[in-house]
């Protein structure tokens, strides 16, 4: 019996702990953090204005957020801000000891005015609102189309801020970077197990062909889709084997040398260009 009473002493004290720790996250004040989007991706979210028409000069980037401590009868306000990014180099020994390290300010950064609209300007009075009762809401940042966009791309690192509403939740959840692009990019959530089993490995070619089957947008909501729906998954997947096996039989690519297709058409050497058959 001594036994039982001995191990039920560090259980309520751990108990006790996780309560007080609680109180601190959720009692004290409404603390706001980013959250990951419906495929459970937090990775860097991929924008491009390639699926825009030809006249679109801006668009609105969306992002979610969760409010820690309930709802509340008024609307609350989110700031943001842009923060850095650092590449790491690292030296090492023969014994694969690190021996030193150089940090170098990332070349890629978003331009305020030029890239995305700065914060501070009236247009976010709504885009940074959580309403009135909502504690599963999004914050929307304004990207701009400059033309150097369609060479390259640039990097956007939004941080939250302390406000007056609310405090700050997990250090983890509080930064994301937005890639802003004119050009056909990876999705930010292609990574996730579920992609990669039914659709392979990413690559532009790949990419390009989805979209010509589908004859539409393949970005960030096809891929929540296909993350949601196995029937969606399965159709789609047979669509494509289907159209890649009709592109690498057809006569007038063997003889061009396009086929069979591969991720780098100037490389006869690169992977060839595949979709899972089983899963």
């Amino acid at each position: 019996m001594k036994k039982i009473i001995y191990l039920m002493i560090p259980l309520l004290l751990g108990l006790a702990g996780c309560q007080e720790e609680d109180g601190l996250l959720y009692n004290d004040k409404a603390r706001v953090q980013l959250r990951v989007d419906d495929s459970g991706s937090f990775s860097d979210y991929s924008y491009s204005f390639i699926w825009s028409s030809a006249s679109t000069t801006r668009d609105i980037v969306y992002l979610p957020i969760r409010v820690m401590g309930g709802p509340a009868d008024i609307d609350r306000h989110v700031m943001i801000e842009q923060v850095s990014e650092y590449d790491i180099t690292y030296t090492k020994d023969h014994w694969g000891y690190v021996t030193d390290s150089v940090v170098t300010e990332r070349t890629d950064k978003a331009v305020a005015g030029k890239h995305y609209v700065p914060f501070d300007s009236p247009e976010y009075d709504q885009l940074l609102t959580i309403p009135a009762g909502e504690v599963l809401s999004q914050i929307g940042i304004i990207v701009l189309r400059d033309a150097s966009l369609s060479n390259e791309k640039v990097r956007l690192r939004i941080r939250l801020k302390p406000t007056e509403d609310f405090e700050l939740g997990e250090s983890k959840y509080l930064e994301r970077t937005i890639t802003i692009s004119d050009m056909l990019e990876q999705p930010s959530n292609w990574g996730t197990r579920y992609m990669n089993s039914y659709f392979g490995t990413y690559s532009k070619a790949k990419h390009q062909l989805m979209i010509k089957v589908v004859n539409g947008k393949v970005d960030e909501d096809w891929v929540n889709e296909a993350y949601s729906s196995v029937s969606f998954r399965y159709y789609w997947r047979m669509k494509f084997i289907e159209a890649l096996q009709e592109y690498n039989n057809d006569p007038a690519n063997i003889a061009a040398g396009l086929a069979p297709m591969r991720e780098n058409a100037d490389d006869p050497n690169s992977p060839l260009v595949t979709f899972p058959t089983s899963m």
